[in-house]
């Protein structure tokens, strides 16, 4: 009875030092406060249904909304964890992060000027108590857009102007830039649209549309799945546009990296979602008939209250210094997911090493051994969806790699 309680006592701490999830949440809050002032009561059931790690807002339009939010939004019945970076005030509206400072720091902030809004930057890294001196730092570049408005072929135009902007900065910084999520209202029509192929293509640093959903997303039926606005059929009054759901604005876009795990924040497949829509909101209301079934029926009224877009989720898995004590020798050994293929490399030769995959419940699935040799591609395109571990061990260290299938 006492292995067995070791046994299971291993398999648990070994899997929940193994990895963490945190929820990113990009969302259009329309003029807010100008709007109406108390709908940080409106935002609140939203949060709590959420629990956004990461929280990035656009259509801010001042620094005490961006305050009011914090305290009345997020902060509230016994949450205290979140914290905000600095206002600041560009022209026109502005963007604002919120982040859950029990798992996360912000590093740094800047403003990118375009020629309409400012893009807003906020560095995050991860906060592991099994980091050390000798261990990277998990950063996270996080960055927030509302591009140019309206649907004509100058305000395309800008709109593409605003992206080259964007992606001019990133080319701008030191290199390589890790983690990106550039998340906000990009006011886009349609995929052939220049800024789109901007977004991903331009420059150097490639990003990726998680859910790779191209099309002429204005006013088809066949991608109301995707649909971010508008959540109203009339007008409430609050500056909002109607019409239904119809249009794809409000995106996330990722850096490959987050698609493939290799700077250690991995996207959890099928994560990314227009909140609150359940693909039967074509030119209909968030909250209308039928009755909405991606959100209860109270988060349906509070989405279709607070604006007229929906916020964009999506998850990610994090992984740092993982399992039992690991030598400072496993820094050369480095590992990574891509194309069904677990990706190995070591500095060094090393005379004998081995792989062990396991699965979340603690199978071992897989063995294999390494001898004099500094790669290995191990194919694991035949093993189910899911989160597995590969523990690599040369008899006097290890180290562990969290693995996602899909």
């Amino acid at each position: 009875m006492k292995y067995l309680f070791f046994v299971l006592f291993f398999t648990f701490s070994f899997l929940s030092n193994a990895q963490d999830t945190l929820t990113i949440m990009s969302y259009n809050i329309l003029n807010y406060p100008i709007s109406n002032a108390t709908k940080a009561d409106t935002l609140k059931p939203i949060i709590k249904a959420v629990k956004p790690d990461i929280f990035l807002i656009t259509e801010l339009t001042s620094s005490s909304g961006a305050t009011t939010i914090l305290n009345d939004a997020l902060n509230v019945d016994g949450v205290s964890y979140y914290q905000k970076a600095t206002y600041q005030n560009g022209p026109d509206t502005d963007n604002m992060l919120y982040y859950n400072s029990d798992k996360l720091t912000l590093k740094s902030q800047h403003e990118i000027p375009t020629v309409l809004r400012n893009i807003s930057e906020y560095v995050l890294y991860v906060n592991n108590g099994l980091l050390t001196p000798t261990s990277d730092t998990i950063f996270i570049h996080c960055y927030m857009a509302h591009l140019k408005a309206s649907n004509t072929p100058a305000d395309s135009i800008q709109r593409n102007q605003e992206a080259v902007t964007f992606k001019n900065y990133l080319d701008s910084k030191p290199q390589p830039i890790e983690n990106i999520f550039f998340g906000g209202d990009f006011n886009l029509y349609t995929s052939a649209e220049a800024a789109y192929n901007t977004i991903l293509n331009g420059g150097t640093i490639l990003l990726k549309d998680p859910i790779n959903t191209p099309g002429e997303w204005h006013n088809d039926y066949n991608l109301r799945h995707v649909h971010t606005q508008s959540t109203r059929t009339s007008s409430i009054g609050d500056g909002g546009s109607w019409g239904g759901m119809d249009d794809r604005f409000d995106f996330i876009f990722v850096g490959e990296d987050v698609m493939n795990g290799s700077k250690q924040i991995t996207y959890v497949p099928n994560s990314y979602l227009a909140y609150g829509n359940d693909g039967n909101r074509y030119n209909k209301a968030v909250n209308g008939s039928p009755i909405n079934t991606a959100v209860p029926s109270n988060i349906a009224d509070a989405l279709f209250y607070m604006s007229d877009h929906l916020p964009i989720v999506m998850k990610v898995y994090h992984s740092g210094t993982i399992g039992i004590k690991e030598a400072s020798n496993t820094s050369n050994w480095s590992g990574y997911f891509y194309d069904n293929e677990f990706k190995f490399t070591t500095t060094k030769n090393e005379k004998y090493l081995s792989f062990e995959l396991y699965d979340l419940v603690g199978r071992k699935v897989l063995a294999e051994t390494l001898q004099n040799s500094r790669t290995l591609n191990l194919n694991l395109s035949s093993f189910s969806n899911g989160l597995y571990f590969m523990k690599v061990n040369n008899g006097s260290s290890q180290k562990t790699f969290r693995i996602v299938c899909h």
